[in-house]
Parts: C-alpha cells; structure tokens; sequence
C-alpha cells in the first residue's frame, strides 16, 4: 500500500501543479475536511474548506493568482492510509510577476484511494513578505529586547 499511496502523491502533486482540477475532482472525498493554516487575511482562498466543491473552488483560485513553475513533493513519509509530504513551490504572482517560493508541510488522510482530511503548513510570514514584496516591520520590537535581556539575567 505504501509505493501505491505514494506514487498517488506524486501524481497528485503534478496534477495539482498542471491545474487538472478534473484529475484532482477524483482523487478528493466528497467530504474531506480541508485545512491550510494562512492567514486569509492574505490568502483568501485557503483556511478552512469543507467538501470536495469548496476545496476544488479553493484550489483553482490559488492558480488565478499564481502561475506554478515547480510544486515537487521533496520528502515524503507514508504509513497505510496517511501522509506526510513536504512540497517546495516556486509561484509566480500573476498580478505582480513576483516569484514566491514556499514549502509546505501537508498531512494526508486517505480512505478508499481518495482524500478524506487534508492539513497544511507554511513559513506564513514568510509567505506573506513574499506576496507583499516588502518586509514586514514587527511591532514591540522593545519588547522582544526585553524579554531577551530578563532571560540573559536570570
């Protein structure tokens, strides 16, 4: 089972990637339970999605936004029907031309051949300077001297 689920990941990354939606509409669970932990803020479409319309909505607006020039799973470790993979993108914004690379840390739940849960993680803030194309200047930069400085001392 292991080699059959992750020659199934390995196809559906390159799927995801290609933008075929009609591949991937067959490979979800009509009621998967799908997370990706964004900040909306500036990744509307990812957060929470439940079932195979909502996640397929979701994943088609990220390649409105973005061109995929490489979405490769680099490490990958199956155990029966789970999944930990962890995919290197490099995107390029569509509305600006930046490139953004980004990996991800994704956990998989398979039942029946088909994606039942899905999680997933990033660098975000990373992510979001990228997207942005500018630092993001941390407010309470004191603070964190402070607390720097108090644990020096103890």
């Amino acid at each position: 089972m292991t080699d059959a689920l992750r020659q199934r990941i390995i196809s559906l990354c390159a799927a995801y990637a290609k933008g075929n939606f009609e591949d991937l509409q067959d490979r979800i669970d009509e009621d998967v339970d799908f997370i990706s932990y964004a900040p909306v803020e500036i990744f509307p479409c990812l957060g929470k999605q439940q079932g195979r319309g909502a996640v397929l909505s979701s994943l088609k607006a990220i390649h409105d936004h973005f061109v995929f020039l490489a979405y490769d799973p680099i490490f990958l470790l199956v155990q029966d029907e789970d999944a930990a993979v962890n995919v290197m993108a490099r995107l390029k914004q569509r509305a600006t031309g930046r490139i953004v690379r980004i990996i991800f840390a994704q956990f998989l739940r398979f039942r029946d051949g088909r994606i039942v849960e899905f999680r997933e993680f990033m660098d975000s803030f990373d992510a979001v300077e990228q997207v942005l194309g500018r630092h993001i200047r941390v407010i309470g930069g004191d603070f964190a001297k402070q607390e720097a400085r108090t644990r020096v001392d103890d």
